[in-house]
């Protein structure tokens, strides 16, 4: 089994000109931040990647809220968790029913959240074809996510 992403394996840049963007008058202070984390061999940990120390962020006290800038066509959506300080990402999923597989026609082969073709058939499908498969769910912990770059905002003293 792979090692987990740490916080150690997140680089945190923040420009001088992205910190205390709401100025001296505001009672909180912005700031922007890009981070980088993933490497394909290191996996997705419980509770998400872990961030580096508020410090990193140019915060003394606490973060209140993180809003991350991702691109969606990517395939994955993030979060950020305020109470594990940590970046949250989802994946789509599909749910199967209680109907035994043996009972089920072929299908087409789903691709993985790697965009490969995995062991998993989704009966009455085409080949190439998108589908609505329901909710997100949460990248599960033996995906070890590529190289990452974000945008995030972030709100706090």
């Amino acid at each position: 089994m792979s090692a987990a992403l740490a916080a150690a394996n997140v680089t945190v840049t923040v420009n001088p000109g992205d910190r205390d963007l709401g100025g001296g008058g505001a009672s909180k202070n912005f700031t922007m931040a890009s981070l980088a984390f993933g490497d394909g061999a290191l996996t997705y940990p419980a509770n998400g990647v872990p961030l580096p120390a508020i410090g990193a962020f140019g915060f003394h006290k606490a973060i209140h809220m993180g809003i991350v800038v991702s691109d969606p066509d990517k395939g994955f959506v993030y979060k950020y968790d305020k109470t594990n300080h940590s970046i949250r990402i989802y994946t789509q999923g599909a749910v199967t029913g209680a109907t035994a597989a043996a009972s089920n026609e072929n299908g087409a082969l789903a691709l993985n959240s790697a965009a490969a073709e995995g062991a998993v058939r989704l009966p009455h499908t085409a080949p190439s074809t998108i589908y609505d498969l329901g909710p997100m769910i949460e990248l599960p912990a033996t995906v070890a996510p590529a190289a990452t770059s974000l945008q995030m905002l972030l709100i706090g003293e």
